[in-house]
Parts: structure tokens; sequence; C-alpha cells
């Protein structure tokens, strides 16, 4: 009994206190907020991706006294997702008053949405083609010959499921408007799934070769010469496809084009040969596209008196 009647108005005086205290805090009013705060991912593990629609953010109503929510500054709310030890496939998460971080004295009410499902993928990465793109239409009488991107393939990043779906990357628009010699240019590449993304440089020179405009020209019943000996071919004549400037095919005669069998020797029995095509000089700038047909039979020649 004297041990609780010691230092009596001393604990008379704690008592008073924490009475008083009680009132004041029981009696305070308190104020509700409703906040849009980050939502945080920890413990991501490295090789998985996330798919789907990405929540960035969640909805939380939080109640406190009137001074502390007016003190409420940026980043001192946000949600907490532990992902550590998650596997592939999909999950769904609970959200509850203890994923959200709040400064002492706050109280979480509610929290929008409070399940979440999240879509978990394996990474994948994997090499694809550079499609450079062109705008524009060269000068008149050109033509763009060749386009090529160096390096012509870049690696690529992302869910297995759409790193899969992917054929090739391409480059921000080149433009030949106008041109009358090769294009080069440095841009950048771009994908069109925002869920990938490249691995290593993000640009590449394309090159866009520009040359004056090209076509074809035909030439029918051209005599076939047979060269290293003497033989007949049969068929006699060919007919050859010379592909070049549009400008330079004009100029072009059936006397420019000769096409020809070149034998080691003289035949002594029928045999196939290809037939090679000679075009004249000063029109190096063409090429040979077809020659029908390109085998022909070398027959050897008969003796004179011979019937």
């Amino acid at each position: 009994m004297s041990a609780l009647l010691e230092n009596l108005p001393l604990k008379l005086a704690s008592l008073g206190i924490a009475a008083v205290l009680w009132f004041v805090i029981a009696g305070e009013k308190t104020s509700e907020l409703g906040l849009t705060v980050p939502l945080e991912l920890q413990n991501f593990p490295p090789n998985l991706e996330l798919t789907g629609e990405p929540v960035n953010s969640v909805e939380v109503r939080l109640r406190a006294s009137p001074g502390i929510i007016h003190g409420l500054g940026p980043g001192e709310v946000s949600a907490r997702i532990d992902l550590a030890g998650a596997g592939e496939g999909e999950r769904i998460i609970h959200l509850s008053p203890e994923s959200i971080r709040v400064p002492f004295g706050v109280r979480v009410v509610k929290i929008t949405p409070s399940i979440l499902t999240l879509d978990l993928e394996r990474t994948l990465q994997k090499t694809v083609p550079v499609r450079a793109r062109l705008i524009g239409r060269p000068a008149k009488g050109f033509e763009v010959a060749e386009v090529t991107a160096d390096p012509a393939e870049v690696r690529i990043v992302g869910p297995k499921s759409r790193v899969q779906e992917v054929e090739s990357a391409f480059t921000e628009p080149v433009s030949v408007e106008r041109a009358e010699t090769t294009v080069v240019d440095r841009v950048n590449v771009g994908l069109e799934d925002p869920f990938l993304r490249l691995q290593g440089a993000s640009q590449v020179q394309v090159t866009a070769r520009v040359r004056e405009e090209h076509g074809k020209r035909a030439f029918a019943g051209l005599a076939v010469e047979v060269r290293g000996g003497t033989g007949q071919a049969r068929p006699a004549s060919v007919r050859v496809v010379i592909t070049g400037p549009l400008a330079l095919l004009k100029q072009l005669e059936p006397a420019h084009v000769r096409p020809y069998v070149s034998l080691a020797e003289t035949p002594a029995a029928p045999e196939r040969r290809p037939v090679a095509v000679e075009i004249a000089s000063g029109f190096g700038a063409a090429t040979v596209a077809e020659v029908d047909p390109a085998e022909v039979t070398v027959r050897p020649s008969r003796p004179r008196g011979r019937r």
C-alpha cells in the first residue's frame, strides 16, 4: 500500500495529462484525401518481362488530421509490390494498406484497384533485318536501284510472345526527292511494338543508290557464232534481252549484240553448249538479262562435197 502511495502527486499529474491528451486526440477532427500514387514493382526478376497494359499507379484514399493531410508532399505516398520469387505466367496481386507507404499518422482507408493481374513472360532476344524507308521521287530520268542499311540487322529484346511476332525493324524516312546521285543518311531505328527495345546501337546508315532510269530491250533472231572450232549451232539463232540505262539502250543495235558458243576443238559428235553474249565496246553499262535458249547443240560441220 505504501508503494502505491509513493510519489502520489506525480502519478496523479501524469494520469491527468494522459487523460487530457486522449480527449484532445479523440475530439480532433479528421480529413480524407484521394491521391493517385505511383506503383513500384520491387525485386523484379531479371529474366522476366511485364506484358499487357501496364499499371503504373493506383488510387488511394487516406485519412489523417487536417494538419497532416494538408502537409503531404509529393513522393511521401507510394504503392509497393514485392515480386521476389515470381515466375513466368499470370500473377494475381492483392493490395492491402500494408502495401502503401504513408507517413506516420496517416491511415489508408481504400485502394483502387485493390486487385491487380500481372502477366510475366520470359525475356527473349532476336536478330531482325532493318527495313529502310524512303520518301520522295528521284529527278526525272533517275531511279532508286538499291537501298541498303549498315548494319543490316539489329537485335531486339522483349517479352517472348511479342519478340516472336516481329519480322523487321524500320528506319526514319530518308528523302530521295529530286535526287540524281546516291543518297546517304544516318537515321534512327524504330519498332512498332512499344514493349520491345533495341539492344546496342539505335542508328544505322541508309544508302539509296540512285542511277539513270533503266529498262530492257529484246533482240530476237540473233545468229549464234561458233568460236574455237567449226560446227553448226542448232538452233542457229537466239533471243537476247539487254538491260541498262534507257538512253544507252536506244543507241543499241542488233549488230552490237553478238551471241556465241566457245569450243576447245571441233566436236566429233553433237554436244550442248551454253550461249554467251558479247556486247560491243561503248556499251559497258548494258548487261545481259536473258538468253533464250540458254544452250544450243553444236553439230560437227560436214566436209565439203559430202552429202
